[in-house]
Protein backbone atom coordinates (compact mmCIF):
# COMPACT_ATOMS: atom_id res chain seq x y z
CA UNK A 1 0.00 0.00 0.00
CA UNK A 2 1.12 3.39 -0.70
CA UNK A 3 2.31 5.54 2.24
CA UNK A 4 2.76 8.95 0.64
CA UNK A 5 1.85 10.69 -2.62
CA UNK A 6 3.18 13.49 -4.70
CA UNK A 7 0.96 16.68 -5.32
CA UNK A 8 2.08 18.63 -8.31
CA UNK A 9 0.68 22.00 -8.74
CA UNK A 10 1.14 22.89 -11.87
CA UNK A 11 0.62 27.04 -12.19
CA UNK A 12 0.47 28.45 -15.56
CA UNK A 13 -2.02 30.10 -17.91
CA UNK A 14 -5.23 28.68 -19.12
CA UNK A 15 -4.17 27.67 -22.38
CA UNK A 16 -1.59 26.30 -21.36
CA UNK A 17 -3.34 23.92 -18.55
CA UNK A 18 -5.10 22.38 -21.17
CA UNK A 19 -2.35 21.72 -23.38
CA UNK A 20 -0.65 20.01 -20.12
CA UNK A 21 -3.54 18.11 -18.93
CA UNK A 22 -3.98 16.55 -21.91
CA UNK A 23 -0.12 15.73 -22.12
CA UNK A 24 -0.18 14.16 -18.67
CA UNK A 25 -3.24 12.37 -18.71
CA UNK A 26 -1.69 10.77 -22.21
CA UNK A 27 1.52 10.49 -20.65
CA UNK A 28 1.28 9.89 -17.41
CA UNK A 29 -2.24 8.37 -17.27
CA UNK A 30 -3.20 10.86 -14.33
CA UNK A 31 -6.28 12.14 -13.15
CA UNK A 32 -5.50 15.89 -13.73
CA UNK A 33 -8.05 18.64 -11.34
CA UNK A 34 -8.35 22.23 -12.62
CA UNK A 35 -7.66 24.44 -10.14
CA UNK A 36 -7.70 28.34 -9.89
CA UNK A 37 -3.98 28.56 -10.41
CA UNK A 38 -3.54 25.63 -13.55
CA UNK A 39 -4.00 22.43 -12.56
CA UNK A 40 -2.99 19.90 -10.20
CA UNK A 41 -2.03 15.82 -10.69
CA UNK A 42 -1.15 13.37 -7.98
CA UNK A 43 1.37 10.54 -8.47
CA UNK A 44 2.09 7.92 -5.78
CA UNK A 45 6.00 8.84 -4.24
CA UNK A 46 7.27 5.44 -6.64
CA UNK A 47 5.73 6.70 -9.48
CA UNK A 48 6.94 9.99 -8.99
CA UNK A 49 10.37 9.08 -8.35
CA UNK A 50 10.69 7.07 -11.78
CA UNK A 51 8.85 9.80 -14.12
CA UNK A 52 10.45 13.27 -12.53
CA UNK A 53 12.46 14.20 -14.90
CA UNK A 54 9.93 13.46 -17.67
CA UNK A 55 7.43 15.11 -16.02
CA UNK A 56 9.88 18.52 -15.92
CA UNK A 57 11.32 17.94 -18.94
CA UNK A 58 7.37 18.01 -20.81
CA UNK A 59 6.77 21.32 -18.09
CA UNK A 60 10.40 22.84 -19.58
CA UNK A 61 9.60 22.23 -22.77
CA UNK A 62 6.02 24.33 -22.81
CA UNK A 63 7.52 27.00 -20.31
CA UNK A 64 9.86 27.82 -22.82
CA UNK A 65 7.36 27.90 -25.41
CA UNK A 66 4.98 30.22 -23.32
CA UNK A 67 7.84 33.03 -23.33
CA UNK A 68 7.45 35.37 -20.66
CA UNK A 69 4.90 33.99 -18.48
CA UNK A 70 6.69 30.40 -17.61
CA UNK A 71 4.97 27.50 -15.96
CA UNK A 72 5.91 26.84 -12.08
CA UNK A 73 5.54 23.25 -10.59
CA UNK A 74 4.94 23.10 -6.71
CA UNK A 75 5.70 19.89 -5.69
CA UNK A 76 4.56 18.71 -2.04
CA UNK A 77 4.41 15.46 -0.43
CA UNK A 78 0.96 14.41 1.21
CA UNK A 79 -0.07 11.32 3.55
CA UNK A 80 -2.08 8.82 1.83
CA UNK A 81 -5.03 9.65 3.69
CA UNK A 82 -5.26 13.71 3.21
CA UNK A 83 -4.54 12.64 -0.77
CA UNK A 84 -8.17 10.20 -0.33
CA UNK A 85 -9.76 12.88 1.34
CA UNK A 86 -8.85 15.79 -1.13
CA UNK A 87 -10.41 13.78 -4.21
CA UNK A 88 -13.22 13.24 -2.51
CA UNK A 89 -13.70 17.05 -1.39
CA UNK A 90 -13.10 17.61 -5.18
CA UNK A 91 -14.92 14.67 -6.81
CA UNK A 92 -18.69 15.32 -6.67
CA UNK A 93 -21.66 14.12 -8.76
CA UNK A 94 -21.80 15.11 -12.07
CA UNK A 95 -24.97 15.52 -14.52
CA UNK A 96 -24.02 15.33 -18.00
CA UNK A 97 -26.53 15.13 -21.04
CA UNK A 98 -30.14 14.22 -20.44
CA UNK A 99 -29.08 10.78 -19.46
CA UNK A 100 -26.20 9.88 -17.47
CA UNK A 101 -24.84 11.19 -13.90
CA UNK A 102 -21.16 10.63 -13.13
CA UNK A 103 -20.47 9.54 -9.90
CA UNK A 104 -17.79 8.54 -7.44
CA UNK A 105 -18.40 5.49 -5.07
CA UNK A 106 -18.33 7.39 -1.88
CA UNK A 107 -21.38 9.90 -2.92
CA UNK A 108 -25.36 8.54 -2.72
CA UNK A 109 -26.10 8.45 -6.64
CA UNK A 110 -29.20 10.04 -8.05
CA UNK A 111 -32.76 8.03 -7.73
CA UNK A 112 -33.77 10.13 -10.49
CA UNK A 113 -35.09 7.23 -13.46
CA UNK A 114 -34.17 9.28 -16.28
CA UNK A 115 -30.38 9.23 -15.88
CA UNK A 116 -27.96 6.52 -16.35
CA UNK A 117 -25.80 6.50 -13.12
CA UNK A 118 -21.87 5.47 -14.04
CA UNK A 119 -19.40 4.67 -10.85
CA UNK A 120 -16.25 5.96 -11.79
CA UNK A 121 -13.19 7.40 -8.71
CA UNK A 122 -10.88 8.97 -9.62
CA UNK A 123 -7.55 7.83 -9.73
CA UNK A 124 -4.93 5.85 -12.63
CA UNK A 125 -6.74 6.54 -15.62
CA UNK A 126 -8.02 9.53 -17.67
CA UNK A 127 -11.69 9.85 -17.44
CA UNK A 128 -13.82 10.72 -14.41
CA UNK A 129 -16.61 13.11 -16.81
CA UNK A 130 -15.00 16.20 -15.26
CA UNK A 131 -13.09 17.06 -18.29
CA UNK A 132 -14.60 18.83 -21.31
CA UNK A 133 -13.52 16.19 -23.99
CA UNK A 134 -15.42 13.19 -21.63
CA UNK A 135 -18.41 15.44 -21.39
CA UNK A 136 -18.60 15.97 -24.91
CA UNK A 137 -17.81 11.96 -25.88
CA UNK A 138 -20.42 11.35 -23.83
CA UNK A 139 -23.01 13.79 -24.97
CA UNK A 140 -22.48 12.85 -27.81
CA UNK A 141 -22.70 8.78 -27.58
CA UNK A 142 -26.35 9.87 -25.58
CA UNK A 143 -27.31 11.51 -29.41
CA UNK A 144 -25.99 7.93 -30.88
CA UNK A 145 -28.13 6.29 -28.37
CA UNK A 146 -31.58 7.07 -29.52
CA UNK A 147 -31.55 3.74 -31.61
CA UNK A 148 -28.57 1.55 -30.32
CA UNK A 149 -29.73 -1.23 -29.99
CA UNK A 150 -27.98 -4.26 -31.54
CA UNK A 151 -24.93 -1.44 -32.55
CA UNK A 152 -21.05 -2.21 -31.51
CA UNK A 153 -18.99 0.72 -30.61
CA UNK A 154 -15.13 0.72 -30.50
CA UNK A 155 -14.01 3.10 -27.54
CA UNK A 156 -9.81 3.13 -28.96
CA UNK A 157 -7.80 4.46 -25.54
CA UNK A 158 -10.62 3.50 -23.10
CA UNK A 159 -8.49 5.05 -20.23
CA UNK A 160 -10.99 4.55 -16.88
CA UNK A 161 -13.44 2.54 -19.02
CA UNK A 162 -16.40 5.42 -18.68
CA UNK A 163 -16.97 5.74 -22.77
CA UNK A 164 -17.59 2.40 -23.14
CA UNK A 165 -19.52 1.99 -19.60
CA UNK A 166 -21.52 4.78 -21.09
CA UNK A 167 -22.25 2.94 -24.76
CA UNK A 168 -23.36 -0.08 -22.17
CA UNK A 169 -26.08 1.59 -20.18
CA UNK A 170 -27.06 3.30 -23.35
CA UNK A 171 -28.07 -0.22 -24.91
CA UNK A 172 -25.01 -0.69 -27.43
CA UNK A 173 -25.14 -4.49 -27.92
CA UNK A 174 -21.60 -4.91 -28.41
CA UNK A 175 -18.94 -2.80 -26.61
CA UNK A 176 -15.12 -3.08 -27.09
CA UNK A 177 -12.39 -0.68 -25.37
CA UNK A 178 -9.00 -0.93 -26.01
CA UNK A 179 -6.18 1.11 -25.16
CA UNK A 180 -2.24 0.58 -25.41
CA UNK A 181 -1.63 1.14 -21.66
CA UNK A 182 -1.45 -2.10 -19.71
CA UNK A 183 -2.17 -0.38 -16.25
CA UNK A 184 -5.70 1.78 -17.97
CA UNK A 185 -7.14 -1.51 -19.18
CA UNK A 186 -6.85 -3.13 -15.42
CA UNK A 187 -8.63 0.07 -14.07
CA UNK A 188 -10.80 -0.06 -16.84
CA UNK A 189 -11.74 -3.64 -16.11
CA UNK A 190 -12.23 -2.88 -12.10
CA UNK A 191 -14.39 0.24 -13.22
CA UNK A 192 -17.00 -2.34 -15.76
CA UNK A 193 -17.18 -4.57 -12.81
CA UNK A 194 -18.00 -1.82 -10.48
CA UNK A 195 -20.77 -0.61 -12.80
CA UNK A 196 -22.22 -4.29 -13.22
CA UNK A 197 -20.82 -4.58 -17.42
CA UNK A 198 -18.34 -7.07 -16.91
CA UNK A 199 -20.29 -9.36 -19.01
CA UNK A 200 -21.27 -6.67 -21.74
CA UNK A 201 -18.14 -4.84 -22.52
CA UNK A 202 -14.57 -6.47 -23.98
CA UNK A 203 -11.68 -4.73 -22.75
CA UNK A 204 -8.03 -5.61 -23.59
CA UNK A 205 -4.33 -3.98 -24.50
CA UNK A 206 -3.90 -3.17 -28.20
CA UNK A 207 -3.92 -0.82 -31.18
CA UNK A 208 -6.83 -0.33 -33.43
CA UNK A 209 -5.86 -2.69 -35.91
CA UNK A 210 -5.71 -5.39 -33.01
CA UNK A 211 -9.39 -4.83 -32.56
CA UNK A 212 -11.29 -7.56 -34.90
CA UNK A 213 -13.87 -6.83 -37.25
CA UNK A 214 -15.66 -3.51 -38.17
CA UNK A 215 -17.92 -1.17 -35.79
CA UNK A 216 -21.45 0.81 -36.26
CA UNK A 217 -19.39 3.36 -34.11
CA UNK A 218 -15.97 4.21 -33.24
CA UNK A 219 -14.97 7.02 -30.29
CA UNK A 220 -11.08 7.92 -29.18
CA UNK A 221 -10.70 10.72 -26.94
CA UNK A 222 -7.01 11.29 -26.74
CA UNK A 223 -4.74 13.53 -28.22
CA UNK A 224 -4.43 15.24 -31.75
CA UNK A 225 -0.83 13.56 -32.83
CA UNK A 226 -1.70 9.80 -32.12
CA UNK A 227 -5.63 10.23 -34.12
CA UNK A 228 -3.56 11.67 -36.71
CA UNK A 229 -0.49 8.92 -37.05
CA UNK A 230 -3.48 6.30 -36.42
CA UNK A 231 -6.28 7.93 -38.48
CA UNK A 232 -5.60 4.90 -41.49
CA UNK A 233 -6.29 2.55 -38.82
CA UNK A 234 -8.89 4.41 -37.22
CA UNK A 235 -11.11 4.78 -39.92
CA UNK A 236 -10.54 1.23 -41.17
CA UNK A 237 -12.77 0.21 -38.47
CA UNK A 238 -15.88 2.21 -39.17
CA UNK A 239 -18.51 0.43 -41.47
CA UNK A 240 -20.26 1.64 -44.10
CA UNK A 241 -22.63 4.28 -43.28
CA UNK A 242 -20.86 4.24 -39.79
CA UNK A 243 -19.63 7.34 -37.49
CA UNK A 244 -16.64 8.39 -36.10
CA UNK A 245 -16.25 10.87 -33.20
CA UNK A 246 -12.71 11.93 -31.94
CA UNK A 247 -11.87 14.37 -29.21
CA UNK A 248 -9.25 15.03 -26.74
CA UNK A 249 -8.13 18.18 -29.66
CA UNK A 250 -7.63 21.53 -28.70
CA UNK A 251 -10.26 24.01 -31.19
CA UNK A 252 -7.38 25.13 -32.82
CA UNK A 253 -6.11 21.85 -33.68
CA UNK A 254 -9.91 20.81 -35.16
CA UNK A 255 -9.03 22.15 -39.14
CA UNK A 256 -5.82 20.13 -38.87
CA UNK A 257 -6.98 16.81 -37.64
CA UNK A 258 -10.94 17.26 -39.44
CA UNK A 259 -8.22 17.81 -43.00
CA UNK A 260 -6.66 14.35 -42.33
CA UNK A 261 -9.39 12.52 -41.75
CA UNK A 262 -11.31 14.07 -44.66
CA UNK A 263 -8.58 12.96 -46.65
CA UNK A 264 -9.22 9.20 -45.53
CA UNK A 265 -12.83 9.65 -46.78
CA UNK A 266 -14.60 10.54 -43.84
CA UNK A 267 -17.58 13.39 -44.43
CA UNK A 268 -17.36 15.83 -41.59
CA UNK A 269 -20.98 15.93 -39.88
CA UNK A 270 -20.94 18.00 -36.90
CA UNK A 271 -18.94 19.94 -34.36
CA UNK A 272 -19.00 20.43 -31.11
CA UNK A 273 -17.24 22.69 -28.65
CA UNK A 274 -16.73 22.70 -24.64
CA UNK A 275 -14.45 25.19 -23.55
CA UNK A 276 -10.98 25.17 -25.25
CA UNK A 277 -12.23 21.71 -26.80
CA UNK A 278 -13.65 20.07 -29.35
CA UNK A 279 -15.24 16.94 -30.91
CA UNK A 280 -15.49 15.98 -34.76
CA UNK A 281 -18.38 13.88 -35.63
CA UNK A 282 -17.40 11.97 -38.86
CA UNK A 283 -19.81 9.35 -41.12
CA UNK A 284 -18.42 6.82 -43.65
Amino acid sequence: MTDNWIRIDVNCRAEISDILAAEFAEIFGSTVEYTSGGIRIYMDSARYAVDKVRLEHIVASLSKAAGSLPIRLDISEIPDQDWSRSWKEHFKPLKIGRRFLVSPTWEKASDDPERFVILIDPGRAFGTGHHETTRLCLEWLESCGVDSSGKSLLDIGTGSGILAIGASLLGFQTVVGIDIDHEAIEVAKENVVLNGKYEKILLFCASPEGAGGLFDIVISNIELNPLKRMSETVCAKVRDGGLLALSGILAEQADELRAVYEQRSMRLMDTKKAGEWVLLAFSR
